[in-house]
């Protein structure tokens, strides 16, 4: 009840009363009492003509009549009960005035009550409704806290764009076997949200709705698929040699991996590929991207799976494939000098090469050539006698003699390269060939022992020795036994075996003109090739490179080591960072992480990065958008100094944010 006053006209007052009589929840209304008396005090009136009303909820009650007040009279003008119809959610609030208007002299002039208002008790008209942790594909119960028991319920659902009922003529819960096809409006993330409406019925009419948000989670069998990986071999030539798909060549071949097949689940999409060797640390992240060389044999897995932007991995597909021992072309052979003049040369051969055998057929070709020139000289004339010649039914040549074709002059002494050849590699093989072997021979320009005399005052073939004890047929120390190091700084490219002191003063210094001083070796192989290294003292800087061009001077580029501490080859790959949808990655000297959550309305930690691969060297704070087509949101993602927490900070609560961040480190 609610009790109301007007103005005091001369002792004059009215009184307006308000009751809430009784509630009717089928029609939604109340019985409202209402109730105006005139009250006085000191003045009185008689026989004067009077009137009043009360308007409240849109009604007008209208009072007219003529009458006559005593002293301290109270006199009821209106009591009348109305009903009053609630809002569609069982509400009702209205407001309210009264008027008195008397009929002049001793009567009160106009009594007034205004600006008031009158809530009712609401009438439950709806249900209301929960709902437990939802698994996209899953049961999930819905529970229904009723007003009424007789009250009847429908359960729909909204998520994304798909609408559908879950049960009708409920009671107090249902079970729903939550649509797989949800997930198809969450492609690029595990959690997404949807909301729940429970429309109440009563006696058919309905009452009202009411409805609850909830969460669903795609289950890890919703994954990506991988339904074939092709391999091939990026080498053309290998390929062409052996076109087998599960047939690769050491060295030579390199496997290129193609995805066929791929396909994400229920609306996500693929991201990200990765095949490896298993075992052998050699991968690619691409599709069509290759593996790497192989310097092994045998039998190899190579292992294949694909991420989808949920960031699940598809099952792994393994596929065995072989690789053939291959190595480079091996010659080596003597000479002889044979025949009645001694001026036909054979050749006693051993040569190898890799015999890349498949189904027992031997697919590598051997070729062996020979070419001739005069000692001391450059003309080379090639032999094509016996001694040359191509085999593709074997691979190998062991104590196999032939002849050269030309007259070699057995007063003359030869220079003999041989050159072995496989589908892929080139090596060749020099061999001196003496004069005729004579015990003793002089001329007026010298002696020769166990030769005729070509060069010197000595020219001596076979060892020659001083004091029981050889003398080395090349130059590696000098007479003191002292490193035959050519002498401070000399230039870099010297064809000879030696160690000494480098700085910059040349331009090839591997670290640029005037670079720090080292360490220098030159390794001088044969004829041709050579190999060298500089190792910087000071940060330890240590670099190679070679030489192998016909003897013309022509190196490769300086290439630097990097040693195993060299935070250059750090590579995590994409790790969990501790929180659904939340990965780090470092390579190198980046950190990356990337980041699916929903805001619950405080701060929240988002990634935890062990302190091994990342502890902040200073304090950190990132502004990133929120996930909103506006593109005027954004949050602040905080790091202290020392922590490798990534904290978001005051999400509101349901706001999705998605999005990476880098760090150089």
């Amino acid at each position: 009840m609610a009790e109301f006053w007007s103005n005091d006209d001369r002792g004059y007052r009215i009184r307006l009363w308000i009751d809430q009589v009784s509630q009717n929840a089928q029609s939604n209304s109340s019985q409202v009492r209402v109730r105006l008396a005139l009250l006085n005090t000191t003045t009185t009136f008689t026989g004067y003509s009077c009137s009043a009303f009360v308007d409240l909820n849109g009604q007008r009650l209208n009072w007219s009549d003529t009458i006559s007040m005593g002293y301290n009279q109270t006199l009821m003008l209106i009591d009348r009960t109305i009903t009053v119809n609630h809002n569609a959610d069982g509400t009702k609030s209205f407001g309210l005035m009264a008027s008195f208007t008397g009929g002049g002299g001793w009567s009160p002039n106009t009594l007034t009550i205004g600006g008031n208002s009158f809530t009712l008790t609401p009438i439950a008209r709806s249900s209301s409704i929960s709902i437990g942790s939802a698994v996209i594909g899953q049961p999930v119960t819905i529970t229904i806290n009723r007003q009424n028991p007789n009250f009847k319920h429908t359960v729909r659902y909204w998520w994304g764009d798909k609408k559908g009922i879950v049960a009708t003529d409920v009671d107090t819960s249902a079970v729903w076997n939550v649509p797989n096809d949800l997930a198809d409006d969450v492609p690029n993330a595990s959690v997404g949200q949807g909301t729940v409406f429970v429309d109440t019925y009563s006696n058919g009419k309905l009452m009202g709705t009411q409805s609850v948000t909830f969460m669903a989670t795609v289950p890890d069998a919703m994954k990506p698929t991988l339904s074939r990986v092709t391999l091939s071999d990026a080498s053309t030539i290998a390929q062409n040699l052996i076109p087998n798909p599960d047939t690769f060549i050491q060295v030579i071949s390199n496997i290129k991996v193609a995805f066929d097949g791929a396909s994400g689940s229920y609306g996500s999409t693929i991201t990200g590929y990765r095949a490896e060797i298993v075992g052998k640390n050699q991968a690619t992240n691409i599709n069509g991207g290759t593996l790497g060389i192989m310097n092994y044999s045998g039998s190899i897995t190579v292992r294949a799976s694909v991420v989808d932007s949920r960031g699940r991995w598809s099952a792994s597909k393994d596929i065995q494939v072989k690789v053939l021992e291959y190595f480079a072309p091996a010659l080596s052979f003597s000479i002889a000098r044979t025949g009645s003049t001694s001026s036909t040369l054979t050749v006693t051969r051993n040569a190898k090469v890799a015999a890349l055998s498949v189904n027992g057929v031997q697919k590598n070709t051997m070729t062996l050539t020979f070419k001739v020139a005069r000692l001391g000289t450059e003309a080379y004339a090639p032999d094509n006698g016996p001694a040359s010649g191509t085999w593709s039914s074997i691979s190998t040549l062991v104590n196999s003699q032939a002849n050269l074709a030309g007259n070699y002059l057995a007063n003359q002494s030869w220079v003999v390269i041989g050159a072995l050849e496989d589908k892929f590699t080139r090596t060749e093989f020099a061999v001196n060939v003496a004069t005729e072997s004579v015990v003793f021979s002089y001329d007026r320009f010298g002696v020769g022992v166990n030769k005729i005399r070509e060069r010197g005052a000595l020219d001596v073939k076979g060892d020659i020795y001083a004091n029981d004890q050889p003398i080395q047929q090349y130059k590696l120390v000098n007479n003191d036994g002292g490193l035959n190091s050519g002498g401070w700084n000399q230039p870099w490219n010297i064809q000879g075996t030696t160690i000494d002191w480098r700085d910059g003063r040349y331009a090839d210094h591997p670290m640029g003109k005037n670079g720090p001083w080292g360490l220098f070796q030159n390794y001088w192989l044969d004829s041709w090739k050579g190999a060298q290294f500089f190792t910087e003292f000071g940060q330890g800087r240590h670099f190679v490179r070679y030489y192998n061009n016909a003897r013309e001077w022509k190196p490769s580029p300086w290439k630097e080591f990097a040693f195993t501490d060299h935070p250059n080859l750090i590579n995590t790959g994409w790790q969990s960072a501790g929180f659904a949808g939340s990965y780090y990655k470092r390579v190198g000297d980046v950190l990356t992480i990337k980041y699916d959550f929903v805001g619950n309305g405080g701060d929240m930690v988002i990634a935890n990065i062990p302190q091994s691969v990342f502890s902040a060297p200073q304090p950190y704070m990132f502004t990133q958008a929120v996930w909103a087509t506006s593109g005027q949101d954004n949050i602040h993602i905080q790091i202290n100094k020392g922590s490798g927490t990534f904290t978001a900070l005051r999400i509101d609560k349901g706001i999705n944010v998605r999005g990476q961040l880098t760090i150089m480190i």
